[in-house]
């Protein structure tokens, strides 16, 4: 239940923060598997968004490569999680590459001994993707393991591996706090999340960042729910009691589930969930039979990104065409 938490506050954060400086891609397919699966993609614009919203140390992360993979981990990093993050990886080039290289000689742009322009490869290798993995806290012998070298450049808490492996891992409880760190230490754990919420609070009521992250972190209810009332309006506190409830059901289900070793269990723990849901945002009313079904024929992975969704304010029309079609919600 926790990962899951943290799972989608972690696409709505980095969605909301990096909207003005890039295009970020979510739930990458690259292979018929859940875990094989990358989460979050984040494509640079060059604008000046980079000026305009400073954004510190993440800022110099997200400007490594044009094309960058953003990992989170809400714990210790293991080494089947950067096996997993490299495999994923590689099998996204491999197919992406074969269809760049295909484009390009398609379009034509080749020298004249019929080989790829050094413009087209560059244009291919920018698409080559970057991995950051952000994850709470890593252990000494795994950094070794890996040989993962700091990034003396970007400050503490910040390593590269090997150059072949395009990767880096930031340890968030190594960041110095100051802020330069604030936006990354908001991915961190309990308190240093609390800590960020915190200072980010005090910046300028003019910037679009500090604001749609609050909103995000109300949204989410990531640590927060013993934040100050007086900085939530009725609206707000009515809906972190929503969250409040919905997540001790879904966790309730999901620990029946597990306790009875049933997978049968644990999708109708979720199918009760987008109920719930469903019945909060949009009314009893909605909940036809025909719903039901359609709801009752997803599996584990589209329910998780239904119920995503319908808190996601961006995907909340596309969610609402996908499952009620033409019907007016």
């Amino acid at each position: 239940m926790a990962q899951y938490k943290h799972d989608r506050f972690f696409k709505f954060y980095i969605q909301s923060l990096y909207k003005t400086k890039g295009d970020t891609l979510q739930n990458i397919q690259v292979h018929n598997d859940e875990d094989l699966e990358i989460d979050l993609m984040f494509i640079v614009q060059e604008n000046l968004g980079w000026q305009q919203e400073n954004l510190g140390l993440f800022d110099r992360l997200m400007q490594e490569h044009p094309t960058i993979i953003i990992e989170h981990y809400s714990s210790y990093l293991e080494e089947t999680d950067i096996n997993k993050s490299i495999t994923r990886k590689n099998l996204y080039w491999t197919q992406k590459q074969k269809e760049l290289v295909e484009n390009a000689k398609t379009k034509q742009e080749l020298t004249a001994s019929g080989r790829l322009s050094k413009q087209a490869k560059k244009q291919i290798e920018n698409q080559n993707p970057f991995t950051w993995i952000l994850t709470v806290n890593c252990s000494e012998k795994l950094l070794n393991l890996c040989n993962a070298q700091p990034a003396n450049e970007l400050g503490a808490g910040v390593y590269r591996l090997p150059q072949i492996l395009r990767m880096g891992i930031v340890i968030i409880e190594q960041l110095i706090d100051s802020p330069d760190t604030i936006w990354l230490k908001m991915l961190g754990d309990k308190e240093s999340a609390k800590l960020a919420f915190q200072s980010i609070k005090q910046l300028s009521p003019n910037r679009r960042e500090k604001n749609d992250i609050i909103s995000a972190c109300i949204k989410y209810c990531v640590y927060l729910r013993d934040i100050p009332t007086d900085n939530l309006t009725p609206e707000d506190k009515d809906f972190m009691r929503t969250m409040a409830e919905i997540d001790a059901w879904y966790e309730a289900e999901i620990n029946n589930a597990k306790l009875e070793g049933k997978l049968e269990g644990k999708l109708e723990g979720k199918v009760e969930s987008a109920i719930t849901i469903i019945r909060v945002k949009f009314g009893d009313e909605i909940l036809t039979p025909q719903i039901v079904s359609q709801l009752q024929k997803l599996n584990a992975k589209q329910l998780d990104d239904f119920m995503i969704g319908m808190f996601n304010w961006q995907q909340q029309e596309e969610m609402s065409e996908w499952l009620f079609g033409s019907e007016k919600v």
